[in-house]
């Protein structure tokens, strides 16, 4: 099992701006000279990288977890944020706003509390305020999650909905963000076997670690039909 951190994450330094292509392309790169049977899983923005793996064919298999595979999903992601944020939220917004930089973020991201996490809010809490976070990826590559010319969503959705390989999609069903019901309908459209674990929300795998464990290894390694 490898991990890849993207630049200005956990210690891998930030030296200049990448665009979603060039990211994805490094990507893809890496994952083609893995040996053996080859899975790539991406959660939330990260899953779009994932995904253009598999689309891309240099891997066996994708797992998204908590996916906006659409700018509809993405725009209903916007809307969310806005009513439900608190108020410790909306003036950590303010603060990195201002201040742009790694602590900033790092500190408004902790303040999501139930919008990313069902449970164990307070560790959820304090590993956000201490993540190694990047403001300066976060802030080159905001723009491309959304735009249909860095990212074509809907081309990618169609590659995938065609590709042979194992497509896993996890959601949380009290995803706050992404709510289950937004992202079932990407994964139905690329051709995902969906699965909603209950009792977590958009860090699913924070939530309910085991339980996403078991859902991969029924799916990629058992090769076991799930139940939808």
């Amino acid at each position: 099992m490898s991990y890849v951190d993207f630049p200005g994450t956990n210690d891998n330094p930030y030296t200049h701006d990448h665009t979603f292509a060039e990211l994805s392309q490094e990507l893809k790169d890496l994952v083609s000279i893995c040996s053996g049977t080859r899975y790539v899983l991406g959660h939330s923005f990260g899953g779009l990288f994932a995904a253009d793996c598999l689309a891309s064919d240099v891997c066996d298999g994708v797992v998204c977890v908590a996916t906006p595979l659409s700018n509809d999903s993405l725009g209903v992601a916007g809307k969310n944020y806005g009513q439900y944020e608190s108020e410790p939220l909306r003036l950590a917004g303010e603060e990195w706003g201002k201040k742009q930089d790694d602590a900033s973020f790092a500190k408004w991201l902790s303040e999501y509390g139930p919008i990313y996490f069902k449970n164990n809010c307070d560790a959820a809490r304090n590993l956000m305020l201490h993540d190694k976070v990047s403001a300066a990826f976060f802030k080159a590559n905001r723009k491309d999650a959304a735009d249909s010319k860095a990212i074509d969503k809907e081309a990618l959705l169609k590659k995938l909905a065609t590709s042979k390989g194992a497509k896993l999609f996890i959601a949380g069903a009290e995803d706050k963000l992404l709510p289950e019901n937004v992202l079932k309908l990407d994964a139905l459209r690329g051709g995902f076997d969906f699965i909603s674990v209950p009792d977590a929300s958009h860090f699913v795998t924070f939530d309910r670690p085991a339980v996403v464990a078991s859902l991969i290894e029924e799916k990629l390694l058992r090769q076991k039909q799930l139940p939808q």
